[in-house]
């Protein structure tokens, strides 16, 4: 495998910066297409970890409070990047976070430093594209460079780039899931407010608030979940299931197909009948 500090050709770059302009879950999930045999067992600490901070580092970084205010963000700069560490770091050392700490999760611990080597690393290891930004594809090559580089993971997602129409049709559909659960958590949040004030107008908002889950706002939601859970049913039918790191090849589409099945299984969870 090539070096993690090899240079990439510009074809290579162009790719590796497009790539870095999607938003950090499907930066995180061109890596785990490409990686998904070394790296797949490490595949709920991105989603319910890394992908959690990044998100959380990138919202304290623009001033945004509540998630459904929240559009998810593509790099975060260096001093936002040293926060998201700081973070990491702290919610590793949480005595509370043990499952996350065991042996199972070794390779994907930060490792501890100070604020100013942090920096340095990011500068000159992290920092792939030199752009003073910091991705989450280039988090991911760099804690996970014992298996993953640059270059290396251009080879082997440049000659599956194209996303298969099944795939990106199920992507859409919980993209706009996550358009009617901002939607339905905004006139949420909106009654939740309104219903603390005086008098009538207080009133009439306590009793939408209380009608919302069968308000259309709630229906829309549900009717969404419905269309992605079954587009996702049919791409994952296509590709087939993985089993995050069993050592085993199954498809170029492995890191998408999983991705897709945590992110539904999640929205189920919170919003599902």
């Amino acid at each position: 495998m090539s070096s993690f500090t090899e240079q990439l050709d510009q074809e290579a770059l162009d790719f590796f910066n497009s790539v870095c302009e999607k938003p950090f879950s499907e930066q995180a999930v061109y890596f785990l297409n490409a990686y998904w045999p070394e790296i797949g067992s490490q595949a709920d600490f991105i989603f319910y970890v890394a992908w959690e901070k990044i998100k959380y580092a990138d919202m304290h970084a623009k001033g945004i409070e509540y998630l459904y205010q929240y559009e998810e963000g593509n790099d975060l700069d260096f001093d936002i990047g040293l926060y998201f560490y700081e973070i990491l770091c702290r919610f590793l050392e949480n005595e509370g976070e043990d499952q996350w700490t065991t042996d199972q999760w070794a390779i994907s611990q930060p490792v501890m430093m100070t604020a100013l080597k942090r920096k340095v690393e990011l500068r000159e290891k992290v920092d792939v594209n030199f752009d003073n930004r910091v991705s989450m594809l280039e988090y991911l090559l760099y804690q996970y460079r014992e298996f993953a580089n640059p270059a290396d993971f251009c080879v082997r997602s440049m000659s599956n780039a194209e996303e298969h129409p099944e795939i990106r049709k199920a992507r859409l559909a919980l993209q706009d899931v996550n358009d009617r659960i901002r939607a339905y958590e905004a006139e949420k949040a909106r009654l939740t407010e309104a219903s603390q004030k005086p008098g009538v107008a207080g009133l009439r908002a306590k009793n939408e608030l209380a009608q919302l889950d069968s308000s259309p706002l709630w229906e829309e939601l549900n009717r969404a979940l419905i269309t992605a859970e079954a587009a996702v049913r049919i791409a994952t039918r296509k590709f087939g299931g993985v089993s995050a790191g069993d050592g085993e090849s199954h498809s170029a589409a492995d890191g998408a197909i999983w991705w897709m099945n945590k992110d539904l299984e999640e929205k189920k969870k919170h919003y599902g009948r």
